[in-house]
């Protein structure tokens, strides 16, 4: 009977878990895949890098969604169990709260653990990915183009010169290039006008020229060896000029294992403050990072991913409802209150990261708090008979809008 049970309440959850998880980062990577669109097309890159870079963005969303995808499956799971008197009938046959919401229990733990390996491994690792796309996106030439009038030496020996430049730098008339090699060799690249591709991460950025002239002289011919093209693609290879700094130089681009090895050196050391360590960032990127950010930004990741595994502590009573009870209000209680946890550790996350504060009893106090209220609340459903704790305080809060309503009624007239 137990394991029917236990089937039947995940068979309620995880429809609506995944339908939200799914919605969320759908909505989420549609709104972000428009800016990026914009970013594309005005630094000519395919639409192919755009899509590289959602991917790359994909375990960001799935980490935002997953804990209120959790927490709305238990809550309507519960609402709809209670509204069809399922609840009272499964408690009447002596089946408590604590050992029906097990199931539940052991998915907010395996979400956790999902979550752990989310924020500690893959986030970094595609945030530092997509960052690195955009960078090859926007940065460097690529952001500034190439100007008119300017003599630009490139990595792969040539010096560049334009008449007139256009859209940013990309659309190029009076194209002139110059090289002069070793053994006194001289190329020579003349167009009427160019543009500048760019091919993404994984392709050389092209000038691609059209209506020219290559010319090579080698020192005692007589006379130049001269090329006619229409168009002609020339790779500028400009990783050497334009390159991405190293992994690290944010400590959300850190794993877990990086961030636990820095903060016990930073400890040891009795590193503290805003002042990283910078000794060997090639073998050690944590050490880009100040001491300040690395504790807040481990003590965030463990306490947000703690947090999940009570969330369906905190669904289940705030789900639970009477015939006569609100529909809404437990949701709207439910989802205010994540709200303002989430935005509590957002904020003492950020003031440790500057040194305002220390990190651990800046996260791990609201931690607690958060903790303690929920169990609180659990228990005193589970004991309470009759109303719900949340029942009755929908009760109170209808009877004080309600003194207010005619309160202010009486005043006016």
């Amino acid at each position: 009977m137990f394991k029917a049970l236990d089937l039947y309440l995940l068979r309620q959850i995880m429809p609506t878990l995944l339908v939200t998880l799914l919605v969320a980062a759908i909505i989420l990577l549609l709104e972000r895949m428009l800016r990026l669109l914009d970013i594309a097309v005005g630094n000519g890159v395919s639409t192919l890098v755009v899509f590289q870079m959602l991917f790359n963005l994909i375990p960001h969303y799935i980490g935002l969604a997953l804990p209120a995808a959790l927490f709305l499956g238990v809550l309507l799971a519960f609402r709809k169990l209670s509204s069809q008197s399922e609840l009272d009938a499964i408690q009447s046959s002596g089946i408590g709260l604590s050992r029906f919401i097990r199931w539940a229990v052991i998915l907010g733990l395996l979400m956790m653990i999902f979550n752990l390996i989310l924020v500690g491994y893959l986030q970094p690792i595609s945030r530092y990915a997509y960052r690195a796309l955009l960078f090859n996106v926007t940065s460097g030439v690529l952001e500034s183009g190439i100007g008119e009038g300017v003599f630009m030496d490139l990595p792969n020996g040539y010096t560049l010169r334009v008449e007139e430049s256009r859209g940013a730098g990309r659309e190029l008339f009076g194209v002139f290039a110059h090289q002069q090699k070793e053994d006194g060799t001289i190329v020579t690249l003349t167009a009427e006008r160019g543009r500048l591709v760019t091919g993404g991460p994984d392709r050389p950025t092209s000038l691609r020229l059209f209506q020219g002239n290559r010319s090579e002289w080698s020192p005692g011919a007589t006379s130049a060896d001269t090329v006619s093209f229409d168009v002609f693609d020339w790779p500028l290879n400009l990783a050497d000029l334009i390159r991405f700094r190293v992994r690290g130089g944010d400590e959300r681009e850190l794993t877990l294992d990086e961030l636990l090895r820095g903060y016990v050196s930073n400890m040891d050391a009795e590193r503290t403050g805003i002042k990283p360590a910078a000794v060997n960032p090639q073998d050690y990127p944590e050490q880009l990072v100040s001491p300040a950010a690395i504790a807040a930004e481990l003590h965030g990741r463990i306490v947000f991913s703690l947090s999940i595994l009570f969330l369906p502590m905190l669904a289940a009573p705030l789900g639970i409802m009477t015939h006569r009870a609100s529909k809404s209000f437990g949701l709207v209680v439910g989802l205010l209150t994540l709200v303002v946890y989430h935005k509590i550790l957002e904020f003492s996350e950020a003031y440790a990261t500057v040194g305002g504060v220390s990190a651990g009893p800046a996260l791990w106090v609201p931690f607690m708090l958060f903790i303690g209220g929920t169990s609180y609340l659990f228990l005193k459903t589970e004991i309470m008979a009759g109303a719900t704790p949340m029942q009755r305080l929908e009760d109170r809060w209808s009877n004080m809008t309600s003194g207010l309503i005619r309160l202010f009624r009486s005043s006016r007239g």
